[in-house]
């Protein structure tokens, strides 16, 4: 059997190969391609783990299944059905549909004219503020793009970026991903008669922005609702609201994935990263890292020289 960590389950549930490539091309057969991320730790923000395009056999299914992660498809061509919970969705060319961690899904093409898509996994601690911009949720997965071929390209670009760049392939991706969300983000707004974002979203993107710009800083939640100008408790709410998490929490992970990042750097001593991501007690710094990542700083360190 083979080691849990040494396996990617693709989209269609085929099991490949990982290697210690920062990135690696599978062909599983001549009707699927594969491009996975093995590191995807650049990013904090926003990171992909893998995309892939696949034209599948009449009547093909995947799941039920549950990911920890995020799944956007988007359909080149042919039907399917997305069964989420009791809803199930019929969907066709230029429609797409999202996957969200934690969530059982099931996904099948038509028997007569069975779906080709290509998808994207990623995830990061702004992945669902981007997805919420996009207007897509758990609780709304399913969107349109017929507009025009600009999410097609893009998504046909990831796939084939591992082909197109020698040396910037993860930086071609990772650029990609975020121009997949600005054309889902523009096709949101766009579809609705009027755009009005709630006022507390706006909040948020402004306390993200505080956090991104001072999280080296001496930075609590009150110094973040002053700046913002909301009480402590309802800056709170609308956290877990929109990110599903306290904005305390939002702020150590944060500081915990930057700091993760620096370690991969020998030239910088544990104590000296403590102080550059905001904790200048490194006892207290070492404490939060191991609760986030389930291991010392230093052991993190040495972990990362293996690879």
């Amino acid at each position: 059997m083979k080691d849990v960590d040494s396996i990617i389950l693709s989209s269609t549930g085929e099991v490949l190969e990982k290697t210690e490539a920062p990135w690696q091309q599978t062909y599983t057969d001549d009707t699927m391609k594969v491009v996975h991320v093995n590191d995807n730790s650049k990013s904090s923000d926003l990171f992909m783990h893998y995309c892939g395009m696949s034209a599948c056999e009449p009547g093909h299914t995947f799941g039920p299944a549950m990911r920890d992660h995020y799944v956007i498809h988007y359909i080149l061509s042919g039907k399917g059905t997305l069964t989420i919970g009791d809803t199930t969705y019929e969907l066709s060319k230029g429609q797409g549909f999202l996957l969200c961690p934690g969530v059982v899904s099931r996904y099948a093409a038509s028997m007569t004219d069975p779906w080709e898509y290509v998808w994207v996994g990623f995830h990061g601690l702004n992945a669902r503020a981007y997805l919420a911009q996009a207007d897509l949720s758990q609780s709304n997965p399913v969107f349109t793009y017929n507009k025009d071929d600009k999410v097609k390209s893009c998504l046909l670009e990831m796939v084939n970026s591992y082909d197109s760049y020698k040396y910037g392939t993860g930086l071609r991706l990772q650029s990609l991903l975020y121009l997949l969300f600005a054309e889902l983000t523009e096709n949101s707004t766009k579809s609705r008669e009027t755009e009005h974002k709630p006022i507390q979203y706006r909040y948020i993107q402004k306390a993200i922005s505080f956090i991104q710009m001072n999280y080296m800083e001496d930075l609590t939640v009150a110094s973040l609702s002053a700046y913002i100008g909301l009480d402590r408790s309802y800056l709170c709410s609308i956290f877990k609201k929109f990110l599903n998490t306290p904005p305390q929490a939002y702020i150590a992970k944060y500081r915990i994935n930057k700091a993760c990042e620096l370690l991969k750097n020998p030239s910088y001593s544990i104590a000296e990263i403590s102080s550059m991501v905001g904790y200048k007690d490194p006892v207290v710094f070492q404490k939060f890292f191991k609760s986030y990542t389930g291991m010392s700083p230093s052991k993190y360190r040495k972990s990362t020289d293996l690879h």
